[in-house]
């Protein structure tokens, strides 16, 4: 299994979109099988980490958008 971080838009309680920045796991075939239920948070114990995770994030910027889906 792998993952990454992936934007995903998600409807809130008003029936609009907000966007966030979601873990995404694939199975062995490279198709999503599951995401975190929030948003994260990058934290980190080091400032060259902290930035190593926010080009991560960035990284997500680049690629399509999903939608969150309630199952």
């Amino acid at each position: 299994m792998s993952w990454n971080y992936r934007v995903m838009k998600r409807k809130n309680k008003s029936g609009e979109y907000e966007f966030g920045i979601y873990e995404v796991y694939y199975d062995e075939e490279g198709n999503i099988e599951s995401w975190t239920e929030n948003p994260v948070t990058p934290v980190c114990s080091s400032g060259d980490g902290l930035l190593y995770e926010l080009n991560l994030m960035i990284d997500a910027l680049k690629k399509d958008i999903l939608v969150y889906r309630e199952d």
